[in-house]
């Protein structure tokens, strides 16, 4: 509803940059910034902005912006902590209380919402957008008579803003008044005749009112006007199924699908209409899908329960009864169902069981004559019962969102360990991709500026690209040049980090011994054994764990006669890293290593101390931030979890985004 215009804000903020104080390189990337922000590349504007920012510690501007950014990916408490940075700095600016405000109306803290928009507007009290932000978060309170007021009042500064009228339209529709809600809509289109989201609007408001063919022309329009908007595609669909037109139905339900892959909500209506039409194999598709984007979703498999009941497949029916019933305990109809199922499989106990449990919960919610709502009461203070009943539904697509990484689906896994690799030379064109990854240490920075063989080492996560061809002349030369000089532990160190790029894990793992046996105070040389210990160690697990190798995840066991091999306990990779850190104590990467083995075994208020200690040492270190967040979710430690996802992301970790999507944003 909120009339966000980032191209205003760039072109606003162009005209109260501080020419004449700030420094050059501020000045340089807070415009570059402004930019990438403009061609909604998100990003790269944070990574401008960042510059900006360290170059100059007051600069307001540039903290204003990498807020908006923030938002633009999802992140808005990252985006209200960048905003209230600006109000430091700058008391009086205005829109960044605003646009801090909408961060809070957003992350549903409305109180401090209305807060801030009064206080924008005592700063700027003619200001129209400030009264349509203050009305957007009182619609969110259910105050509708004073959002109206609030969209007045900016109706009355700027009458031609057709966002105003469409909000004060959808306003009176939610108080009753149809007629004069359809008026001020159908001012909004006048206004604003391409706004899509005004004639979907009005379709909406037409279908509430049962006029089913006017809310169809009213999509069909919006439809030609933006032929790639899911939600169109959606509303339709709904329009169509109370026309009793299931074909036409199913048709922009899988529209929608096409545009939007990942829109779990869809998949569970398209289930229910072919289970309404008896096509039950293509509902229980459907609602395999829906489990993959949204595994907790207790309906879902109560549903496909039901439905492989009517097929006759009791055994699947139990599964999925069971599986509902794991993630809601006093789900009542579940333990009805799978009784009558333990009894068709002549489990008579199993099946009583059910049947008396069943009745505790329909008694407790039936007692004293109170009604169901006492069931759910245990969840009442926690966000347990819409967790297991929510669904993933965006309603975006590539085109609609681009430069908003948020919305790709990702696998949440932790970053990989971090090795000290040889940062062979790369075209300009492939290192740019593997710069943001690098880090130093002051010895290693040191090493790399003063040896004369041209050698450069870099610690990353990432796999560094060499050809076979290129890895084996280096290491002619280093048995050439460096055993001239009679550095053996150096020659071997080298030469195990080669073969460990070359994932000759064996060659480098005998490297590295030899090295260590010359020189047993070669840090890097542990740390490196060590992380190629771990992998070793977890290559070996996996390929005897699963007899197809297709998996790496210890919570996905599929095959049984495998359960009793029992994971590594990492002993020797664990010893390693105790060793560096005994010589090594201000080495950041291997506390992050050494988290990384720990979360492995569930370990994990150690995991987080080392990841802390990590930080500590190396504030920059994204991957650590990250990685302590996964942990911080897994312990539901949200609030706190997602103040590190803010911080890996503004230091480059995309995946951050899509997380606190998921999980920050609830």
């Amino acid at each position: 509803m909120l009339r966000f215009n980032i191209f205003f804000l760039v072109i606003f903020l162009i005209a109260i940059v501080e020419s004449s104080t700030a420094q050059i390189n501020y000045r340089h990337f807070l415009g570059k910034g402004q930019i990438e922000l403009q061609k909604e590349k998100y990003l790269d504007a944070i990574k401008s902005f960042n510059i900006a920012i360290s170059s100059k510690q007051d600069g307001f501007e540039a903290l204003f912006l990498r807020g908006i950014a923030k938002f633009s990916l999802g992140d808005y408490s990252g985006a209200a902590n960048d905003f209230s940075k600006t109000i430091t700095l700058h008391p009086l600016y205005a829109r960044a209380y605003q646009y801090r405000g909408i961060s809070y109306d957003r992350l549903l803290d409305y109180a401090h919402a209305v807060r801030d928009f009064n206080k924008a507007l005592e700063i700027d009290p003619f200001n129209a957008d400030f009264f349509l932000a203050r009305g957007d978060t009182k619609m969110h309170l259910h105050d509708f008579e004073g959002a109206i007021n609030d969209f007045t009042s900016a109706i009355n500064i700027e009458n031609n803003v057709a966002s105003a009228w469409l909000n004060r339209g959808i306003a009176k529709h939610l108080i009753g008044e149809n007629s004069n809600a359809l008026n001020d809509i159908n001012k909004a289109i006048y206004l604003d005749y391409f706004n899509v989201e005004a004639w979907v609007k009005r379709g909406m408001i037409k279908y509430e009112l049962d006029s089913m063919e006017s809310a169809l022309a009213d999509y069909n329009h919006a439809i030609t006007l933006e032929d790639k908007n899911p939600f169109v595609y959606f509303q339709r669909a709904l329009t169509y199924l109370k026309l009793v037109d299931s074909v036409n139905a199913i048709s922009d339900y899988k529209t929608v699908i096409e545009l939007d892959p990942n829109n779990a909500l869809t998949f569970y209506n398209l289930a229910i209409v072919h289970s309404a039409g008896k096509n039950y194999r293509d509902a229980i598709i459907a609602y395999n899908e829906v489990t993959k984007i949204n595994p907790y979703n207790v309906y879902t498999y109560y549903n496909r329960g039901n439905l492989y009941y009517l097929l006759k497949e009791y055994s699947e029916a139990e599964n999925d009864f069971s599986t509902a019933i794991e993630i809601f305990p006093d789900f009542a109809g579940a333990y009805i169902n799978r009784s009558v199922i333990r009894e068709m499989q002549k489990n008579i106990i199993g099946a009583k069981e059910d049947h008396d449990r069943a009745m505790e919960i329909i008694d407790a919610a039936n007692s004293d004559g109170l009604d169901a709502n006492i069931l759910y009461s245990r969840y009442a203070d926690s966000a347990y019962f819409n967790k297991i009943i929510e669904f993933e539904a965006d309603f975006v697509n590539g085109n609609m969102e681009k430069g908003r990484v948020q919305y790709h689906r990702i696998n949440i896994v932790p970053k990989s360990n971090f090795f000290l690799v040889y940062a062979f030379d790369l075209p300009d064109s492939i290192y740019l991709k593997y710069k943001q990854y690098e880090y130093y240490d002051e010895n290693i920075s040191a090493f790399n500026a003063d040896n004369k063989l041209g050698i450069k080492f870099v610690f990353t996560t990432r796999d560094w690209p060499v050809t076979k061809e290129t890895a084996l002349k280096e290491l002619h030369r280093i048995d050439s040049s460096i055993l001239i000089t009679g550095d053996t532990a150096g020659a071997y160190f080298l030469k195990g980090v080669i073969n460990s790029m070359l994932q000759n894990y064996s060659t480098a793992h005998n490297a590295y011994d030899i090295a260590l046996g010359y020189d047993p105070k070669i840090s890097y040389a542990l740390l490196n054994r060590g992380t190629l210990r771990y992998e070793m160690d977890e290559f070996i697990f996996s390929d005897s764990r699963y007899t197809n190798s297709i998996t790496v995840s210890r919570n996905s066991f599929t095959n049984k006669q495998n359960d009793n091999i029992k994971p590594p306990d990492h002993k020797d990779v664990l010893n390693d890293f105790d060793k560096v850190i005994s010589l090594n104590p201000g080495l950041p990467f291997v506390y992050y290593n050494r988290a990384n083995v720990k979360l492995s075994l569930k370990n994990f208020q150690r995991a987080i101390d080392d990841y802390s200690m990590a930080i500590k040492l190396q504030p920059k270190l994204a991957e650590a931030y990250y990685n302590r967040a996964l942990t911080l979710l897994y312990l539901n430690e949200i609030k706190l979890a997602c103040k590190d996802l803010s911080e890996a992301g503004e230091l480059g970790i995309t995946d951050a985004y899509n997380v606190i999507k998921r999980y920050c944003n609830k």
